[in-house]
């Protein structure tokens, strides 16, 4: 199983390594030696029946524990994204950044379509993006508030026809 892809899934469902030991149904000591194995592994190997259980509680198919999720490990892309997202710190990292976007709060949302746009927000996360524009469009900067506000009005108007 994918260590990151655990840990980030885990974090998304608010869940603690006694939480997974418990979905797993192996001690929590095991959970903690998971993630204090050496840097360079992500994967760790687990029973089935441990790995089923765990697919479960995160509420995911067993084949997504198994590889690593898109934008979370280390590489250009990551940095380039990291750079783009999370300039000013207010997110620690680009896992918390997605559970916010998931979750749809609205600075998350508005970072997300500052820098990507409506349009290709939306193919992300949703009709949302277009739905709950009014609710997070003060936090995104002026300049870029006013534009997305024209292409929001004209999607609007042409909705409503």
């Amino acid at each position: 199983m994918n260590l990151k892809t655990v840990e980030a899934l885990a974090r998304a469902r608010g869940m603690n390594q006694s939480d997974l030991a418990r979905a797993a149904g192996v001690s929590r000591q095991r959970v903690s030696q998971w993630f204090k194995m050496d840097e360079a592994r992500d994967d760790v190997n687990l029973r089935s029946d441990h790995l089923r259980d765990l697919a479960a509680a995160l509420e995911v198919r067993v084949d997504d524990l198994l590889r690593p999720l898109p934008l979370v490990g280390e590489g250009d892309l990551i940095r380039i994204e990291t750079t783009n997202l999370l300039w000013d710190k207010l997110y620690p990292d680009l896992v918390a950044f997605a559970i916010d976007a998931g979750k749809f709060r609205a600075k998350a949302m508005a970072r997300l379509v500052q820098v990507y746009g409506l349009f290709a927000s939306a193919r992300m996360l949703g009709e949302k993006v277009w739905s709950k524009f009014p609710e997070y469009k003060k936090h995104i900067q002026p300049t870029y508030r006013k534009e997305l506000e024209a292409l929001w009005s004209l999607r609007e108007s042409r909705m409503s026809r």
